[in-house]
């Protein structure tokens, strides 16, 4: 398979339309998934730098499969405390990056979709 599934595609149109504004790179994984990257995400003056991007795999599994984990551009916290257990080191695309381990252990897929989902990770992240 070359492309995305509909329910993949769908899902990305949702993420472009839920990041309007931020250019939304979507990427076919073979599968009928999806490699997503959002460019130019504000998280805010308690990191350094404060704006970054968000990168995370829409599995043509979808919307049965939760988005699984997110990645960040490696950022550091502006007051100089160390990132918690959920954020580690990692690499997102042949990119240097920040993992964040936030699985959604009772999700509904008619609720949580990837959009709302890449929403959640970045309101827990600036509240951190």
């Amino acid at each position: 398979m070359t492309g995305f599934t509909p329910a993949v595609a769908e899902a990305v149109d949702a993420v472009r339309n839920q990041f309007a504004g931020l250019t939304v790179d979507a990427v076919a994984d073979g599968a009928g998934g999806a490699m997503v990257t959002i460019e130019g995400i504000d998280i805010g003056s308690a990191y350094t730098p404060s704006v970054t991007w968000l990168g995370f795999h829409i599995s043509s599994a979808y919307p049965d499969a939760d988005i699984y984990p997110h990645f960040i551009g490696p950022v550091r916290r502006s007051n100089g405390t160390e990132h918690g257990q959920a954020i580690q080191n990692a690499t997102w695309r042949d990119r240097a990056a920040l993992q964040i381990s936030r699985r959604s252990n009772h999700r509904d897929p008619a609720v949580d979709n990837a959009a709302l989902k890449a929403e959640r990770i970045m309101l827990w992240l600036t509240t951190q």
